[in-house]
Protein backbone atom coordinates (compact mmCIF):
# COMPACT_ATOMS: atom_id res chain seq x y z
CA UNK A 1 0.00 0.00 0.00
CA UNK A 2 1.76 3.78 -0.82
CA UNK A 3 2.40 5.42 1.87
CA UNK A 4 1.17 8.97 2.49
CA UNK A 5 3.22 11.72 1.25
CA UNK A 6 3.43 15.33 1.89
CA UNK A 7 5.67 18.52 0.76
CA UNK A 8 8.48 19.66 2.63
CA UNK A 9 10.39 22.24 2.19
CA UNK A 10 14.00 22.28 2.34
CA UNK A 11 16.59 25.39 1.99
CA UNK A 12 19.92 25.29 0.02
CA UNK A 13 21.59 28.27 0.53
CA UNK A 14 19.60 30.88 -1.38
CA UNK A 15 17.34 28.24 -3.13
CA UNK A 16 14.37 26.69 -1.88
CA UNK A 17 13.47 23.13 -2.89
CA UNK A 18 10.08 21.62 -1.72
CA UNK A 19 10.04 17.42 -2.12
CA UNK A 20 7.56 14.89 -0.98
CA UNK A 21 8.17 13.13 2.11
CA UNK A 22 6.19 9.91 3.37
CA UNK A 23 4.67 10.18 6.70
CA UNK A 24 7.10 9.17 9.71
CA UNK A 25 4.28 7.40 11.58
CA UNK A 26 3.06 5.52 8.48
CA UNK A 27 6.72 4.54 7.38
CA UNK A 28 6.94 2.81 11.27
CA UNK A 29 3.83 1.04 10.75
CA UNK A 30 4.78 0.08 7.11
CA UNK A 31 8.33 -1.25 8.36
CA UNK A 32 7.69 -2.39 11.96
CA UNK A 33 9.32 -5.58 11.11
CA UNK A 34 12.35 -4.26 8.87
CA UNK A 35 13.49 -0.82 9.73
CA UNK A 36 16.37 -1.42 7.83
CA UNK A 37 13.83 -0.78 4.54
CA UNK A 38 13.04 2.25 5.79
CA UNK A 39 16.50 3.70 5.39
CA UNK A 40 14.93 5.47 2.01
CA UNK A 41 12.16 7.43 3.25
CA UNK A 42 13.68 10.20 5.15
CA UNK A 43 16.15 12.97 4.47
CA UNK A 44 19.60 12.00 5.81
CA UNK A 45 22.23 14.63 7.01
CA UNK A 46 24.70 13.88 4.39
CA UNK A 47 22.08 14.54 1.42
CA UNK A 48 21.72 18.16 2.50
CA UNK A 49 25.33 18.09 2.20
CA UNK A 50 26.01 16.68 -0.73
CA UNK A 51 23.09 19.58 -2.16
CA UNK A 52 25.60 22.33 0.09
CA UNK A 53 28.60 21.14 -1.96
CA UNK A 54 26.93 21.55 -4.94
CA UNK A 55 25.77 24.91 -4.73
CA UNK A 56 29.56 25.60 -3.81
CA UNK A 57 30.54 23.84 -6.51
CA UNK A 58 28.25 23.81 -9.68
CA UNK A 59 30.71 23.49 -12.31
CA UNK A 60 31.04 19.60 -11.39
CA UNK A 61 27.42 19.03 -13.01
CA UNK A 62 26.53 22.01 -14.91
CA UNK A 63 25.54 21.12 -18.28
CA UNK A 64 26.37 17.24 -17.17
CA UNK A 65 24.56 14.28 -17.29
CA UNK A 66 23.84 12.92 -13.53
CA UNK A 67 23.11 9.63 -12.12
CA UNK A 68 22.04 9.75 -8.23
CA UNK A 69 22.30 5.65 -7.18
CA UNK A 70 19.92 4.40 -4.14
CA UNK A 71 19.00 8.18 -4.07
CA UNK A 72 16.25 7.49 -1.24
CA UNK A 73 13.65 10.84 -1.47
CA UNK A 74 15.91 12.10 -3.77
CA UNK A 75 17.15 15.25 -2.62
CA UNK A 76 20.43 15.52 -4.03
CA UNK A 77 19.33 14.86 -7.66
CA UNK A 78 16.12 17.26 -7.72
CA UNK A 79 18.83 19.78 -6.26
CA UNK A 80 20.97 18.72 -9.33
CA UNK A 81 18.01 19.24 -11.98
CA UNK A 82 18.64 23.05 -11.61
CA UNK A 83 21.88 22.91 -12.83
CA UNK A 84 22.55 19.92 -14.80
CA UNK A 85 21.79 18.86 -18.50
CA UNK A 86 20.06 15.67 -17.40
CA UNK A 87 19.15 13.56 -14.15
CA UNK A 88 18.66 10.20 -13.26
CA UNK A 89 17.25 9.45 -9.92
CA UNK A 90 17.35 5.65 -9.14
CA UNK A 91 16.47 3.48 -5.93
CA UNK A 92 15.52 -0.29 -5.72
CA UNK A 93 12.51 0.37 -3.29
CA UNK A 94 9.80 1.38 -5.91
CA UNK A 95 7.84 3.09 -3.21
CA UNK A 96 10.88 5.69 -2.94
CA UNK A 97 11.11 6.04 -7.32
CA UNK A 98 7.37 6.83 -6.90
CA UNK A 99 7.82 9.54 -4.22
CA UNK A 100 10.50 11.20 -6.55
CA UNK A 101 8.30 11.38 -9.26
CA UNK A 102 5.75 12.61 -7.27
CA UNK A 103 8.12 15.79 -6.43
CA UNK A 104 9.88 15.85 -10.01
CA UNK A 105 5.89 16.17 -11.46
CA UNK A 106 5.34 18.87 -8.48
CA UNK A 107 8.86 20.73 -9.22
CA UNK A 108 7.98 20.75 -13.22
CA UNK A 109 11.29 19.04 -13.96
CA UNK A 110 11.50 18.42 -17.66
CA UNK A 111 15.23 17.00 -17.70
CA UNK A 112 14.68 14.43 -14.97
CA UNK A 113 13.41 11.27 -14.60
CA UNK A 114 12.94 8.31 -11.79
CA UNK A 115 13.42 4.69 -12.71
CA UNK A 116 13.69 1.99 -10.07
CA UNK A 117 17.19 0.37 -10.05
CA UNK A 118 19.36 -1.60 -7.76
CA UNK A 119 22.56 0.32 -7.22
CA UNK A 120 24.59 -3.65 -7.86
CA UNK A 121 22.87 -3.22 -11.57
CA UNK A 122 24.18 0.17 -12.10
CA UNK A 123 26.84 -1.07 -14.48
CA UNK A 124 24.24 -1.84 -17.13
CA UNK A 125 23.06 1.26 -16.86
CA UNK A 126 24.22 3.95 -19.57
CA UNK A 127 27.04 6.00 -19.11
CA UNK A 128 26.45 9.48 -16.83
CA UNK A 129 28.65 12.14 -16.91
CA UNK A 130 28.73 12.49 -13.09
CA UNK A 131 27.59 9.59 -10.66
CA UNK A 132 25.79 11.27 -7.17
CA UNK A 133 25.92 9.04 -4.15
CA UNK A 134 24.56 10.01 -0.77
CA UNK A 135 24.93 7.79 2.59
CA UNK A 136 25.55 4.60 0.85
CA UNK A 137 28.13 3.45 3.02
CA UNK A 138 26.46 2.14 5.98
CA UNK A 139 26.59 -1.45 5.94
CA UNK A 140 30.17 -3.12 6.00
CA UNK A 141 29.32 -6.63 4.10
CA UNK A 142 28.36 -4.42 0.81
CA UNK A 143 31.34 -2.12 0.65
CA UNK A 144 33.35 -4.81 -1.51
CA UNK A 145 30.69 -4.91 -3.90
CA UNK A 146 29.97 -0.71 -3.49
CA UNK A 147 33.47 -0.34 -4.55
CA UNK A 148 33.55 -2.90 -7.56
CA UNK A 149 30.72 -0.71 -9.04
CA UNK A 150 32.53 2.81 -8.28
CA UNK A 151 35.79 1.56 -9.69
CA UNK A 152 33.91 0.39 -12.96
CA UNK A 153 32.77 3.85 -13.36
CA UNK A 154 35.52 5.71 -12.60
CA UNK A 155 37.73 3.50 -15.13
CA UNK A 156 34.94 4.67 -17.22
CA UNK A 157 35.65 8.07 -16.87
CA UNK A 158 32.41 9.11 -15.03
CA UNK A 159 33.55 11.21 -11.53
CA UNK A 160 31.74 10.14 -8.78
CA UNK A 161 30.64 12.70 -6.00
CA UNK A 162 30.29 10.89 -2.68
CA UNK A 163 28.41 11.93 0.05
CA UNK A 164 29.00 10.76 3.85
CA UNK A 165 28.53 11.17 7.68
CA UNK A 166 32.06 10.78 9.04
CA UNK A 167 30.83 7.53 11.04
CA UNK A 168 33.73 5.30 12.23
CA UNK A 169 32.08 2.32 10.65
CA UNK A 170 32.63 4.33 7.33
CA UNK A 171 36.38 4.89 7.87
CA UNK A 172 37.92 2.11 6.17
CA UNK A 173 35.68 2.50 3.49
CA UNK A 174 36.67 6.10 2.30
CA UNK A 175 40.20 5.30 3.18
CA UNK A 176 39.84 2.71 -0.10
CA UNK A 177 38.41 5.96 -2.44
CA UNK A 178 41.33 8.31 -1.28
CA UNK A 179 44.03 7.12 -4.13
CA UNK A 180 40.95 8.72 -6.49
CA UNK A 181 40.19 11.73 -4.42
CA UNK A 182 40.03 14.92 -6.92
CA UNK A 183 38.43 17.21 -3.90
CA UNK A 184 37.27 16.38 -0.35
CA UNK A 185 35.36 18.86 1.30
CA UNK A 186 34.09 18.63 4.98
CA UNK A 187 31.28 20.41 6.60
CA UNK A 188 28.49 20.45 9.54
CA UNK A 189 24.68 19.66 8.96
CA UNK A 190 22.13 20.83 11.59
CA UNK A 191 19.25 18.78 10.67
CA UNK A 192 16.27 18.13 13.33
CA UNK A 193 17.96 19.29 15.79
CA UNK A 194 21.21 17.55 15.79
CA UNK A 195 24.64 18.47 14.19
CA UNK A 196 26.35 15.75 11.98
CA UNK A 197 29.67 15.88 10.38
CA UNK A 198 29.66 15.31 6.94
CA UNK A 199 32.36 14.88 4.43
CA UNK A 200 31.85 14.95 0.27
CA UNK A 201 34.52 13.44 -2.04
CA UNK A 202 35.38 13.98 -5.94
CA UNK A 203 36.50 11.12 -7.43
CA UNK A 204 37.88 10.50 -10.86
CA UNK A 205 40.23 7.81 -12.16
Amino acid sequence: MPLPLHLHPFSIANTQLEIYVPNAEAVQRAYSNNKDAAYWAQVWPASIGLCNFLQEHPHYIGGKNVLELAAGLGLPGLYAAGIAKEVTLTDREEQAVACIQQSVAHLQLKNTEAIVMDWKNAMQAPLPDVLLLSDVNYEPAVFDELLTVLEYFLQHKVAIIISTPQRLVAKQFINSLLPYCLQQWNGEVVWNGSATGVSVLVLEW
